[in-house]
């Protein structure tokens, strides 16, 4: 079952039974977990291959993103900053910002826990989908950015010391059901500015927090107004059948 791989006891176990010494943790599951890199090697003496646990801690989950890019000066969109479960905080943020709103899973990932609300009316059903896609149960809304908006990545490698590199962007913006159908470089937008203003974002943030190992830093780009927002962090390598191919 899908909760055998969320196992993080378990698994522990497993690593010790055979003295494995390091653990490739998938493109998914418990991926992005910081405390399953931090027990593996405390409880386990093994190795999470990645980014480790405090880079994982400021990168992994969504709102520790969303902070670490404020902190970087990077432009966000108004969001809740703390996580819930209580679709009275989210009707209070609608009203505030203005339909529509995207709900996102705290800890969600590859497109799932993500839902659009476009009227009060769908607000319930909608959260509950999303909810059911969080492992914790937990999420946050976000004022959504819809019309003219690209979606941009930026592929980050560091060192863990701060010296970072990017390997230019790409875009992603057709999609089914959040999940990536096509992708291509470079991205669509002409303004090549703001597209090195958006490379720019991603390596100041990568650089704050020392990162280590592969990443990719995404972003919401107006297609003709000079206008990003930061999206998410994903701190591993991107491979999926249907996305990243060329990284296969």
């Amino acid at each position: 079952s899908a909760s055998s791989y969320l196992d993080i006891p378990a698994l522990i176990t497993l690593v010790k039974a055979n003295n494995i010494d390091a653990i490739h943790p998938g493109y998914g599951f418990l991926s992005e977990s910081a405390e399953f890199a931090n027990r593996l090697w405390t409880e386990a003496n093994a190795v999470v291959i990645g980014p480790g646990w405090e880079t994982l801690a400021r990168t992994g989950d969504k709102l520790a993103a969303r902070q670490l890019a404020e902190e970087s000066a990077v432009p966000v969109l108004p969001g809740l900053r703390t996580p819930t479960n209580n679709i009275e905080d989210l009707r209070s943020f609608a009203k505030q910002v203005g339909w529509p709103i995207i709900i996102k899973a705290a800890d969600g990932g590859g497109g799932r826990g993500i839902r659009i609300v476009r009227e009060e009316v769908d607000l319930a059903d909608l959260m509950e989908r999303a909810m059911r896609e969080s492992p914790q149960g937990l999420v946050f809304g976000e004022k959504a950015a819809i019309d003219g908006f690209r979606h941009v990545e930026v592929q980050i490698v560091g060192d863990g010391h701060g010296n970072v590199r990017h390997l230019w962007e790409r875009e992603c913006s057709v999609q089914r059901r959040f999940q990536k159908v096509v992708e291509f470089a470079p991205s669509s937008i002409r303004n090549r500015e703001v597209v090195g203003r958006v490379i720019d974002a991603a390596m100041r943030m990568a650089k704050r927090v020392n990162y280590l190992s592969l990443g990719t830093f995404e972003f919401l780009v107006h297609s003709t107004k000079p206008e990003f927002y930061f999206l998410e962090v994903n701190p591993r390598l991107q491979v999926r059948s249907e996305e990243h191919t060329s990284e296969l």
